[in-house]
């Protein structure tokens, strides 16, 4: 049986001046370990990417499931348009900000996940045009974030702000960060959303892409780039809500990953097969469904429902029986996710959605049992439940969607994203028709 596969995940270094390391008087580059483990515990391999390297920016991340910046000394104000505070700037690399502003504006266009940290998420602010406020000591009515030349740190909480990566990442509401920076985000970049604030008003998260956007189903098609202000590898090992950010970005590597050798069976694709309409498959959900419910707090859930092509009589499947949980809240996901993974499922973190998470069920070698737990009421359980009822209703949906499962089988046999991939315009076509109408009476108003 072969290994999961491991993503590489790319670290941008530091400068170590020459007076840093004993006996390396020519200095050198280097990457503080408290970043590096977290990526180990989230089963990334690490590389590191120093400034000063040849050649251009999509060349050098070709290599790279994953991107990580890390913290630093101030970018260069020149860099924004603005004078340097000289009683105050410290640690400028002006080629490093160079290296870093094209690997963020490289990783966009490659759709390549990354994640910004501390100064990292100052680079990716400016590359898309944002400014920076200088030193916030100096500006009233702010918290204490701790100032690095100092050597001081302050714990301070963040709130996600709703619908975006950072609450879809966390589900935990609010974090409590560890902090300290002198400097903080003025005016953000064009094209980039606000992710997470401090209770002082002050920027903490950014994000690309738009949260409209990434309620699309088609996430590879678009950015996971998140950047936040706090130092989450400093608590990492001890918060798991703070590790969530190093998992997402180790995830989204991995899946990254498995798709670049399409039909490779390696640990990063596997074969499939579609089986006739089995009469068993609503009996096997009901027997599930009430396994879950004897699981989870009675208060937290609001429904579970059979969903996907096994819910639907006659219609050939996947033999996996899909399940929707719906919940009343994701928040914090402890409540739901030990129980789960207490009756063997394993969990699958949705860095995208906010109001979805997904469990599976092996038994021996094979897929059994598919969890979706969502948000009662939300969109991702609308969809869901609109869906399977279009094919419930409807004959001809049924029979084309049955249509292009089997074509799809038949082209890409070892394949299962590109399965899912070819099935996406189908299924969003139907599920919008579906909602426009308000058609399907199980369909929560």
């Amino acid at each position: 049986m072969s290994s999961p596969f491991r993503p590489l995940v790319a670290v941008v270094a530091y400068h170590l001046g020459g007076d840093r390391v004993a006996r390396w008087p020519d200095g050198g580059y280097g990457v503080p370990a408290p970043y590096v483990d977290a990526l180990r515990r989230a089963g990334a391999r690490t590389a590191i990417l120093s400034p000063g390297e040849s050649g251009e920016p999509e060349e050098l991340l070709e290599p790279f499931h994953g991107l990580l910046l890390v913290g630093g000394g101030d970018v260069d104000p020149a860099r924004y348009g603005a004078e340097a505070d000289t009683a105050h700037n410290y640690g400028a690399e002006p080629d490093r900000d160079a290296f870093e502003i094209d690997l963020v504006h490289a990783a966009d266009r490659l759709h390549l996940p990354t994640l910004c940290i501390c100064r990292g998420m100052q680079i990716l602010n400016v590359a898309f045009g944002g400014t920076l406020h200088q030193h916030l000591p100096e500006r009233p009515g702010l918290l204490e974030h701790g100032v690095p030349v100092d050597d001081t740190t302050t714990t301070h909480p963040v709130t996600p702000v709703p619908g975006t990566l950072l609450s879809a990442t966390t589900k935990s509401g609010d974090l409590t960060c560890s902090s300290h920076h002198h400097q903080g985000i003025d005016r953000v970049g064009e094209g980039l959303v606000v992710a997470g604030r401090s209770p002082d008003g002050l920027v903490e998260a950014l994000q690309l892409p738009n949260p409209e956007a990434h309620r699309n189903p088609s996430e590879a098609e678009l950015t996971w780039l998140l950047g936040v202000q706090w130092h989450p590898e400093e608590t990492a090992a001890s918060d798991p809500v703070q590790q969530s950010l190093f998992d997402a970005l180790a995830n989204l590597a991995r899946f990254r990953g498995s798709r670049a050798k399409p039909g490779e069976t390696s640990g990063r694709s596997h074969a499939y097969g579609l089986a006739e309409a089995d009469p068993s498959w609503p009996a096997r959900f009901e027997t599930e469904a009430a396994r879950i419910r004897g699981a989870l707090p009675a208060p937290l859930v609001s429904r579970v429902d059979h969903v996907g092509s096994t819910s639907v009589p006659g219609l050939a499947a996947k033999p996996i029986i899909d399940i929707q949980l719906s919940l009343h809240t994701m928040v914090p996901r402890a409540d739901y996710v030990d129980p789960l993974v207490g009756l063997g499922y394993r969990w699958t973190p949705d860095e995208w959605d906010d109001e979805h998470e997904f469990f599976s069920l092996d038994e021996g070698r094979h897929r059994s049992f598919q969890i979706h737990a969502c948000r009662a009421g939300g969109l991702w359980e609308r969809r869901h439940l609109a869906f399977r009822d279009a094919l419930r209703g409807d004959p001809d949906t049924r029979a084309a969607y049955e249509r292009l499962k089997r074509e799809l089988a038949a082209r890409h046999p070892n394949d299962i994203m590109a399965y899912v991939d070819g099935k996406t315009d189908f299924v969003s076509a139907v599920e919008a028709g579906m909602l426009r109408t308000g058609a399907g009476s199980t369909i929560p108003e």
